[in-house]
């Protein structure tokens, strides 16, 4: 991969130093794009394909969690083997791979990051439903595909990104055929948040550097942009309140403690990693700011720990809307 680590990093923290919500969000995209160029490989590696979070049950695995997840999110849209489909801000197509392997249905991804394009094409080569599946660079809040396109949509945690919910929605809508359905997993503050609180604050303000979010919205603000766009809404809900006290919080793969999967969170191992990584930098095996990635990731995860405590954050606030005939 041909970049320069140090540099993309600089500009990525000259987006987050700038306080005028406005000029952010004009750099929004370009914040986006550098971000995933600089950790993907860091999410493939320490997640695994697909990069978002799941509730979980008591005795069920990280990776069934993940799996059940999407296989919910595929029985909400009703897929079959005839629709043709749209991932909005697909990552590598984790996700999409084992939608369209249950489901049978064609699935397109869309990434503005050429990265992760170049990785989704080589991991979709490599399956056994490479024919079902195709990915196109390109920027969802402009979207090149023509009115009335796909039969079904789905975005799992990336709408975040999206510097106007409006305009997203309202390209998504444009996109889809009349009677068509989408669903999402959104990023939000939740109805415990208070915008008074520095602690609150402070938690809100990690989560959006650490995964390149210009301004995260709360539930209400969601809401209200639904209503405002063409989309009709059929359900709304938050996944993360749990259903019972044995359910495991969905933060917890980040929190430090001695399991296989929180081992790394704790201080002794990220002060490690942190101090191999400077020295490999040092030797000229890795490039240039490599650990400084290292850093924003690790502000990422416990701003994500301290959001879930507290109650004020989701990434799973599921959303059902269509386009009515």
């Amino acid at each position: 991969m041909n970049l320069n680590i140090k540099e993309k990093i600089s500009t990525y923290n000259n987006v987050f130093e700038e306080r005028d919500q406005v000029k952010r969000s004009e750099q929004a995209q370009l914040a986006t794009d550098n971000f995933y160029t600089l950790i993907t490989k860091f999410y493939e590696k320490g997640w695994g394909k697909s990069f978002h979070f799941a509730p979980r049950y008591e005795g069920e695995s990280f990776e069934d969690s993940i799996k059940r997840h999407e296989s919910f999110l595929a029985l909400k849209l009703g897929l079959t083997s005839n629709d043709k489909v749209l991932d909005v801000g697909c990552g590598i197509m984790g996700p999409a791979r084992n939608i369209a392997r249950i489901s049978g249905a064609k699935i397109i991804g869309l990434t503005i990051n050429q990265h992760q394009v170049d990785r989704c094409e080589e991991l979709n080569n490599a399956s056994s439903i490479s024919h079902l599946l195709d990915v196109q660079q390109g920027d969802f809040m402009k979207m090149s595909f023509p009115e009335n396109s796909f039969d079904k949509m789905f975005a799992i945690e990336a709408l975040c990104h999206a510097p106007n919910l409006k305009g997203v929605y309202e390209q998504m809508y444009s996109r889809l055929k009349p009677g068509g359905r989408a669903c999402f997993y959104q990023w939000a503050m939740t109805d415990k948040y208070d915008p008074s609180n520095s602690e609150h604050i402070k938690a809100k303000e990690m989560i959006e550097y650490g995964n390149s979010i210009c301004q995260l919205k709360t539930t209400e603000e969601i809401d209200n942009a639904l209503q405002e766009s063409p989309l009709t809404v059929l359900e709304t809900i938050d996944l993360a309140v749990a259903d019972s006290k044995n359910d495991v919080p969905w933060y917890s793969t980040l929190q430090s403690g001695w399991s296989l999967s929180q081992i790394r969170h704790t201080k002794i191992s990220r002060t490690l990693i942190g101090n191999i990584l400077r020295t490999f930098e040092t030797l000229r095996m890795l490039p240039k700011g490599i650990s400084n990635t290292q850093k924003v990731l690790l502000v990422a995860a416990d701003g994500l720990v301290k959001g879930g405590k507290l109650g004020i954050f989701t990434p799973m606030y599921l959303v059902v809307v269509e386009k009515q005939l």
